[in-house]
């Protein structure tokens, strides 16, 4: 892996490939490794950057002493746009998809495509009274809370039996609760910055590119309002529904998503 300074962080990346650039973007507690098989598909066509964010895989972790900012992680894909010249191509899960929408934003007519899975842009649901929003709520007090009395492992159980139910989490890896637990005090930081992000439904709407929005047949009621919402305000947007899937369809329907990501990007190009 490559390594590159952002927002005062060493950042580890994967630099694969020739042609047009695509950078994509991983969910929390995961790293550059959930894409591994889409690094493989497209690095024969494609130039792919693929980065550890901050406090992940082998990215440096973010000073203890220094107020956290979403821009921190946007930072990390604007710098690897630096590297490259021309059209850019946006993908990115969960809150790699989220920085990804704020990156575009900053980035402007040179993304020339966005494929966002599941994007957690939860602020938008308090900002337009969601219902959903309580339930988002609930779950980054719970998170909130076990960190703060530095409990970590109850904080991981929290965050997972959100997204992958209580059977599953109980039934995971002992090696996977732990991995978990090691990275829950950044996600903390990412749920009190994300929730509180200042752009709204009108500020994504200038995102032109072409987008697709994946989400799954059988997500969360909150992620599903989201990419609804962004797919109705941004002006040129799809919706498709991935039936049988959850939030974490990248990891549990690998080769189905990526054949998503791969015809969009095709048609993109």
């Amino acid at each position: 892996m490559q390594q590159l300074k952002a927002s005062g962080v060493e950042i580890a990346y994967v630099d694969e490939g020739k042609g047009p650039c695509v950078i994509i973007g991983h969910c929390s507690s995961a790293s550059h490794k959930e894409w591994l098989p889409l690094i493989e598909a497209l690095k024969d066509d494609w130039r792919v950057l693929a980065p550890d964010f901050i406090g992940y895989g082998q990215s440096g972790a973010w000073p203890i002493d220094k107020p956290f900012s979403l821009d921190a992680d946007v930072g990390v894909i604007l710098a690897l746009a630096k590297k490259t010249k021309g059209e850019l191509h946006l993908v990115g899960h969960s809150y790699g998809a989220a920085l990804a929408l704020e990156a575009a934003r900053a980035l402007g007519d040179r993304v020339k495509s966005l494929t966002l899975v599941e994007p957690v842009a939860f602020h938008l649901l308090r900002k337009e009274g969601r219902p959903e929003w309580d339930e988002v709520e609930q779950m980054g007090l719970d998170v909130l809370k076990s960190v703060a009395r530095g409990d970590d492992r109850a904080a991981a159980r929290a965050f997972m039996v959100y997204w992958l139910g209580r059977w599953r989490w109980w039934l995971s890896p002992e090696r996977f609760k732990t991995a978990i637990a090691a990275t829950i005090p950044k996600v903390a930081l990412e749920f009190t910055i994300a929730v509180d992000a200042p752009a709204s439904l009108q500020n994504y709407a200038e995102i032109a590119a072409p987008t697709l929005f994946i989400v799954g047949g059988k997500t969360r009621a909150s992620t599903r309002a989201v990419a609804n919402l962004l797919a109705t305000a941004l002006p040129n947007a799809t919706v498709t529904i991935l039936k049988g899937a959850g939030h974490m369809s990248p990891f549990t329907h690998p080769a189905e998503i990526n054949q998503l990501i791969l015809d969009h990007l095709a048609a993109n190009r």
